[in-house]
């Protein structure tokens, strides 16, 4: 009695799989300006609710205002702007525009480091991955304080 699937059957499994969750990631990816404002007013009110309409309103209205501020970021900040919806998304819009402001200020501040400290962003890059500008710069900015600090 064989307990595990041949190498067909995985392959077979594997890619029905697929079938059936591409179309929703692709769904997902494909959202409409309505329907990420219609997220923002039911999240709201899940989360506010309790508190009364006031806070539910203040919260529709800053959680669009952070929405259409991380809409409006150049093409160049794409990569920014994806990283922190797929790592700060679930916390709401207010989150991803500070994730966002944090790194576009994060990655301006290190082009203007000098270029004897290039080995360090280089090491700090590797140690922090793909954690984002704001990380890698408090990374470079912890190496340099301690490289710069009187040994005691």
């Amino acid at each position: 009695m064989n307990r595990f699937p041949t190498q067909w059957q995985a392959v077979r499994w594997t890619l029905t799989a697929a079938a059936f969750t591409l179309p929703l990631y692709a769904a997902a990816a494909a959202q409409t300006e309505a329907d990420l404002k219609e997220q923002i007013i039911y999240g709201c009110h899940n989360e506010m609710g309790e508190f009364g309409a006031e806070l539910v309103r203040q919260c529709i209205e800053t959680e669009t205002a952070a929405l259409n501020d991380v809409s409006s970021h150049p093409d160049t900040a794409e990569p920014i702007v994806s990283r922190c919806k797929r790592v700060a998304g679930g916390r709401g819009w207010g989150a991803v525009k500070v994730c966002v402001d944090q790194d576009i200020a994060a990655a301006a501040a290190l082009d203007r480091y000098p270029a004897e400290n290039a080995a360090v962003i280089e090491q700090c890059r590797t140690e922090v991955g793909p954690q984002g500008p704001a990380k890698l710069k408090a990374c470079v900015d912890q190496r340099i304080a301690a490289r710069q600090s009187p040994k005691q």
